[in-house]
């Protein structure tokens, strides 16, 4: 296939369970890019968390686009201009927070310096970590924003599957969910995915989605691993991830990105 770009996922994808870049991606990367292949990222993550993790891992001069809040805002780092395709009303967090509180759920919304919740349990805890925000405690009906980029959903990873059986059944087309981590469930506007602000960034640089090949591993790659050309999912990956995707590869923490750009590519 004539692959022009490699879209990676970060949590559960390139990243081990440590949270750690290994320096057999870095390298696979690096020769990736001297191919003239261009790499990118794409993550349920915000752009400023992800920028300093890629950082911190020695891989920020070697990635060309970082699709960011699960395909709600795409950088492209060749002109450093961001785009968003389609934000999520406040109106409508309103409306599935309360429609889904009869669980115990805290709820997420990343602004630049706040992390806005109504409680603060493991997962929202470890968000405020990774992102280097401060908790914001308040109704999601008192956040002063119309629009928002996603509304995410925290609940001990014991009850996911009530909470994924609850947002099931919620039926306004104007949004819709999936699971993120084994702790998150998150929702974005109807039209937004990692796919399309992929197909976005292909567009403006002159090729399409068949000629992208992307690595996953949860409910929020499945739209990307099904609608590139080549989508390949980790070994550690869900059911519904492994069903779309047109290949497979060992797990994040037995360097399956990087094993599988070696052999696909023949890089030496």
């Amino acid at each position: 296939m004539d692959i022009r770009l490699v879209m990676c996922d970060l949590d559960g994808t390139l990243l081990t369970e440590e949270k750690r870049i290994t320096q057999s991606s870095v390298d696979a990367i690096a020769k990736l890019k001297q191919k003239g292949i261009a790499f990118g990222i794409a993550t349920g993550r915000p752009t400023e968390s992800v920028l300093r993790t890629l950082n911190a891992g020695k891989i920020l001069p070697f990635v060309d686009v970082v699709v960011t809040n699960n395909g709600v805002t795409w950088l492209d780092r060749w002109d450093g201009v961001e785009s968003e395709t389609y934000l999520l009303k406040k109106e409508h967090a309103v409306q599935i927070f309360s429609q889904l509180n009869s669980l115990d759920i805290s709820f997420a919304i990343y602004d630049q310096r706040y992390l806005y919740t109504n409680a603060i349990n493991a997962g929202i805890e470890r968000l405020l970590g990774f992102h280097k925000l401060e908790p914001y405690i308040c109704d999601v009906k008192d956040i002063r924003m119309e629009y928002i980029h996603k509304f995410i959903l925290s609940i001990d990873e014991h009850r996911m599957a009530d909470l994924e059986f609850l947002a099931s059944r919620l039926t306004d087309g104007n949004y819709h969910g999936f699971k993120t981590q084994a702790d998150l469930y998150e929702f974005v506007d109807r039209r937004v995915s990692k796919a399309l602000a992929i197909g976005r960034y292909a567009y403006k640089h002159g090729y399409d989605l068949n000629q992208v090949m992307a690595f996953g591993d949860t409910s929020n790659d499945v739209a990307m691993l099904r609608e590139v050309g080549w989508g390949v999912c980790m070994a550690n990956g869900t059911s519904d991830a492994r069903v779309v995707s047109k290949d497979h590869t060992l797990s994040n923490d037995e360097d399956g990105v990087a094993n599988y750009l070696i052999s696909y590519f023949d890089l030496k």
